[in-house]
């Protein structure tokens, strides 16, 4: 398996958009298992000859001779979910921030899907040119062509208040406050604070914070931190305490930190984060 990470080269992008990365399987490479974790990033990813088969939390990614092209539009906020990959692979995931996703959508994000995995016509129109896009050998090329094909395709998307509750989530602020004061400092009941979170975001604001706090501290510990310090962690990213850290990461993940941190792969300068079976 070729796994590379790309950061958008264009400015316009690098707003909307954590990364691409690209995943490239030889038909003769044995089937791979991993699990990946709740994240508030959205993912689209956009598969060549491939016939895929979504269960629950399990998504199957099988080569199919067929010169299609399947689009899958990946939202994992609540559970950990399990990839396979059997045979041949071609594909371009594109990580979008939250909100991100939106600049292309027709409708608020939620009234399309809100959590798991769906296949998703994005670009339907366009699929001989992403075709196109996936086939090019060249990987920096492929890159350049992708970002000018979503700039071309982008359009803008502003929110009256959402823009700013996440960078106040985001700079660490966020996690100290309450969902009511940080709807109050924006103007807005805590019920519609939460249902603008919803339909653009797909997910609470309370489970947000939650997957903000719980990749803060894969960010932490995976950047220079031990086991031993665990507790470290857990204050560094605003948890109440190492209990508190625990159970989050239990009810995210299925394991407890100490036991998840030993398993983690760390993927192309510990962008990547899955646990391989």
């Amino acid at each position: 398996m070729k796994l590379e990470v790309y950061t958008p080269k264009s400015e316009i992008l690098l707003n909307i958009i954590e990364c691409f990365y690209t995943l490239q399987r030889d038909e003769h490479d044995k089937p791979i298992t991993y699990y990946g974790f709740p994240s508030n990033n959205v993912f689209i990813t956009f598969c060549e000859n491939a016939e895929v088969t979504i269960k629950k939390e399990t998504l199957i990614i099988k080569n199919k001779q067929d010169n299609n092209l399947k689009t899958l539009l990946i939202i994992d906020n609540k559970k950990p979910g399990a990839t396979t990959y059997i045979g041949k692979t071609n594909e371009i995931t594109i990580y979008f921030k939250p909100l991100g996703i939106n600049g292309f959508l027709n409708k608020p994000l939620s009234q399309y899907h809100v959590n798991g995995v769906l296949e998703f016509d994005f670009f339907n129109a366009h699929s001989g040119e992403l075709l196109s896009i996936l086939k090019t050998g060249n990987q920096l090329q492929k890159m350049q062509l992708l970002e000018m094909f979503l700039i071309s395709k982008l359009k803008k998307f502003e929110h009256a208040f959402l823009h700013h509750a996440l960078s106040t989530i985001k700079n660490g602020l966020g996690l100290k406050l309450s969902i009511n004061t940080m709807a109050k400092n924006n103007k807005v009941s805590r019920t519609t604070f939460n249902k603008q979170f919803l339909l653009h975001i797909g997910t609470t604001p309370v489970q947000f914070i939650k997957i903000e706090r719980f990749r803060s501290a894969i960010k932490t510990f995976t950047g220079n931190s031990t086991t031993e310090q665990l507790i470290d962690v857990a204050y560094l990213v605003n948890y109440f305490d190492q209990s508190h850290m625990a159970k989050d990461f239990i009810t995210l993940t299925g394991f407890s930190p100490k036991i998840f941190f030993a398993k983690i792969s760390k993927e192309q300068g510990k962008t990547i984060n899955w646990i391989f079976l």
